[in-house]
């Protein structure tokens, strides 16, 4: 009987899961979505926005704090996100951004939003990176 109960320890602490070798996420990232989150908390928050450089810093970091945080509460597994959110004074400039990325083209990518009112402008853009 003593030979038997410890046949059965040693067959119960045996079990091994092998590796799922899952290359696609469980639950995707959904464009449409994003930019849904992205234009509303930029509207919500440039609704009754007065620009001024020294608190311009800080509104940035509080909008792209707001972005991130809305999509990563839609869970979406395997995606690392960066936010950048830039508002600027219009005084008969122009505006160029460049950005280089080594990324995988068909899982990595942007989505970008731009508010332009006759005082300044904001664009809000979040990429979105393919993590295996």
């Amino acid at each position: 009987m003593a030979a038997f109960t410890t046949m059965l320890a040693t067959a119960k602490t045996s079990v091994r899961y092998m590796p799922s070798y899952r290359l696609e996420a469980m639950r995707p990232l959904n464009k449409e979505v994003c930019e849904n989150i992205i234009r509303t908390v930029m509207e919500e928050a440039l609704l009754n926005f007065n620009y001024t450089p020294k608190t311009s810093l800080q509104f940035c970091a509080l909008v792209s704090e707001e972005i991130k945080s809305r999509i990563k509460a839609k869970d979406y597994d395997r995606y690392r996100f960066i936010v950048v959110v830039t508002i600027g004074e219009k005084l008969m400039q122009g505006f160029y951004s460049y950005v280089n990325f080594l990324w995988d083209a068909d899982k990595d990518g942007y989505i970008s939003h731009v508010i332009e009112t006759p005082k300044f402008f904001a664009v809000a853009t979040l990429y979105y990176l393919y993590y295996d």
